[in-house]
């Protein structure tokens, strides 16, 4: 299930380090370091009750998925070097102890996401996992993962691209499989998502177009089987964007790169 929903230096310290009244969005200090890199932000996965912090399985899931995000991250950075090694892409993993939004991600307001955007975060993760009874009092393993895409949120108004996206998990069945946590297509797509959107106002047209053909692929798989209404509308602001970055390279008389060739078509207008 998906749900959607200033001056940088004093204005990045302030947003990031404000309190939250239901949420811990505790300062993190890392975030406006690093200012060449682009940055995908881990939280604290946070446990739902007493019982789910001392279940073994679900330990043992959070680590998985904490060492497999670092792992897609170097996949995303390793394909773009060897489709062109002027594509490097400095994607780094941000982790932020302590930090622990809210499931529905309303800490993310307008100046927040500019934010974020602004200091070249392309999405944040965090998320909640949980244990509870089943049939014959069995326990079920459960998560909820929240994605905030800050640069689609800046940039785009929610009914083009909804930038907020909480992922209930298992998607089907009764239990997590460790493999659908631990290897979540969302995670890459949305960042790669983010990482078009950032590289499109920067006119690094080759980057931007890699990113967002790749990000289509990755929503595609993301979306299975169950209709997503809000990955259909992400699928379409993808494919517009990707289209616009061509366009808008062939009339760059500055850009001379491969996107130069093929005939210019007219791209999808916004819903």
């Amino acid at each position: 299930m998906t749900r959607s929903h200033a001056p940088a230096g004093l204005l990045l310290a302030t947003l990031l380090a404000a309190p939250a009244a239901d949420a811990q969005l505790r300062n993190c200090p890392k975030l406006a370091g690093d200012t060449d890199a682009y940055k995908v932000v881990l939280d604290d996965f946070a446990y739902a009750s007493a019982a789910a912090g001392n279940d073994a399985d679900l330990v043992a899931l959070k680590n998985d998925l904490q060492f497999n995000f670092g792992a897609q991250l170097r996949a995303i950075t390793s394909a773009a070097r060897q489709l062109n090694r002027d594509l490097a892409v400095p994607l780094v993993v941000v982790e932020c102890p302590g930090r622990q939004p809210s499931l529905d991600g309303q800490e993310f307001t307008p100046e927040l996401a500019e934010t974020l955007s602004d200091s070249r975060v392309v999405v944040e993760m965090w998320g909640r996992f949980d244990l509870r009874s089943g049939a014959g009092g069995v326990p079920t393993r459960r998560a909820t993962v929240g994605y905030v895409i800050p640069p689609v949120q800046h940039y785009a108004g929610s009914d083009d691209a909804p930038p907020i996206h909480i992922v209930d998990y298992p998607k089907g069945g009764a239990a997590i499989a460790a493999v659908e946590l631990t290897n979540l297509p969302e995670m890459p797509a949305f960042a790669l998502v983010g990482l078009g959107t950032k590289a499109a106002r920067a006119r690094r047209y080759d980057l931007a177009a890699w990113a967002f053909n790749r990000a289509e692929g990755g929503l595609l798989e993301a979306q299975g089987a169950a209709a997503n209404p809000d990955l259909d509308t992400l699928l379409g602001y993808v494919r517009r964007e990707a289209c616009k970055v061509r366009a808008d390279a062939r009339r760059d008389g500055a850009y001379a790169g491969a996107l130069k060739l093929g005939p210019d078509r007219p791209c999808p207008e916004s819903p």
